[in-house]
């Protein structure tokens, strides 16, 4: 078994750091290239489950715009080779708070989110 590298933990923080970047700045483009063409999202969105697209969010960080004023911390729960998780905690995005848990696949060589589970607080 090959131990993970430094620059496979680097390269999911940066992966992660898109979406992070998109929400502070209200431009989903930013974080588009970060995720699978299929990414999936759940979780509950004012006490209501969501599950569906990622192109909802798409359309929520370009409707709400900038919040330049959000917090973020990214944790890389684990790597194991080509399979990662890593916890998003995002505080005051638009007077919200959340903690996301990213699946992420090293697809031809890049991190890829595919599927993002989220806790509203």
């Amino acid at each position: 078994m090959e131990k993970i590298k430094v620059s496979d933990y680097e390269a999911v923080l940066a992966t992660v750091a898109k979406y992070t970047d998109a929400c502070k700045e209200g431009r989903s483009e930013i974080m588009k290239p970060a995720l699978t063409d299929n990414a999936l999202m759940y979780g509950y969105l004012n006490g209501e489950y969501y599950h569906g697209s990622i192109e909802a969010l798409y359309g929520a960080v370009d409707a709400f715009g900038p919040a330049p004023e959000t917090k973020a911390r990214v944790d890389v729960l684990s790597i194991e080779g080509t399979a990662a998780v890593a916890r998003v905690t995002l505080e005051d995005w638009h007077g919200l708070a959340f903690t996301d848990f990213h699946s992420l696949i090293k697809e031809d060589g890049d991190w890829k989110i595919l599927a993002k589970v989220f806790h509203q607080y």
